[in-house]
């Protein structure tokens, strides 16, 4: 009997954890960030995209990304020159039959960036905000303004390891009562990934606690401050690693000493490790304090 027992309690275990895998597996959809004048960040899903009058004849390097009520999807694709980048953005205008594109060009095959993809997210602005003169055509300051951004990876290999960084650029797109103007008007670190090191004798894994790589990682979020007022203001907010602790990419680890197992431990870096708050100012958006030099996380 308590054998059979046992068997039914592994069982009902099983099931358990199997319920629990199936509902973590389940995505929760992200909330819709608001602030006091009624700007929005939503997060965008892939959904079917809109085709373009002429055909949908660019080579997309990315799936169509839309807010919830698909009035605003975004896609990063290649037209005509294999090395000619952008941004596509489709707005869906109330009464209108087809969308509105809008192309936001990005940098081309000659520079460093390798990969793009639109950030996953868009601000939408309560209509009046975003422009610098709001339009006297009752029609076109209606409509919203946005901000959306793409995200462009760099890589490269190193012997044993590798390294990756991207940037997050975001443009402000804007309606006048000549037609739309778009405008870049913030780039920071978004993402970084580091491996890099190697053992090359039985001395250098002792010397190493058996940690023949040294690992850094630096990842960031933008997010809608409630109590923003006008234009949206940004919360700038990142995370730096290293492991093991107290290695660096600026100093020969091997010269350090012995690593014991201590070091054997993944530490946030607290210069690299912040938050800002950005407020949109003429041109563009700027911190409200300096932010320090994170080379070491943020570039190869």
């Amino acid at each position: 009997m308590t054998r059979m027992l046992n068997r039914r309690g592994v069982y009902a275990t099983a099931l358990l954890l199997m319920s629990l895998q199936a509902t973590a597996a389940v995505a929760v959809p992200e909330p819709v960030q608001r602030d006091r004048a009624g700007n929005r960040l939503e997060p965008l899903a892939e959904q079917t995209g809109p085709k373009d009058e002429g055909g949908d004849s660019s080579e997309a390097t990315s799936a169509w990304l839309c807010t919830a009520d698909h009035l605003w999807c975004v896609r990063t694709a290649r037209q005509g020159d294999e090395g000619a980048a952008q941004l596509e953005v489709a707005q869906q205008v109330a009464g209108e039959a087809t969308p509105r594109f809008r192309y936001v060009p990005l940098l081309t095959a000659g520079d460093e960036v390798r990969n793009y993809r639109p950030w996953p997210y868009l601000v939408r602005m309560t209509p009046g905000i975003g422009a610098p003169q709001p339009p006297r055509d009752p029609q076109q300051a209606a409509l919203e303004n946005v901000l959306v951004g793409v995200v462009g990876e760099t890589n490269t290999m190193y012997s044993g390891g590798g390294a990756s960084a991207s940037q997050l650029s975001l443009s402000r797109i804007y309606h006048e009562d000549d037609g739309i103007q778009i405008d870049s008007v913030l780039t920071v670190p978004s993402d970084g990934n580091a491996m890099i090191r190697a053992c090359f004798s039985e001395k250098d894994m002792q010397q190493r606690a058996g940690a023949c790589h040294d690992e850094y990682s630096f990842s960031a979020d933008l997010t809608l401050a409630p109590d923003g007022e006008g234009m949206p203001v940004l919360r700038y907010t990142t995370r730096a690693t290293r492991y093991p602790a107290g290695v660096s990419r600026e100093r020969d680890s091997l010269a350090m000493g012995r690593l014991t197992r201590k070091d054997l431990r993944t530490e946030t870096d607290r210069t690299c490790s912040f938050q800002r708050t950005l407020r949109f100012s003429g041109q563009g958006y700027q911190p409200d304090a300096p932010l320090p030099q994170c080379s070491e996380f943020t570039e190869l």
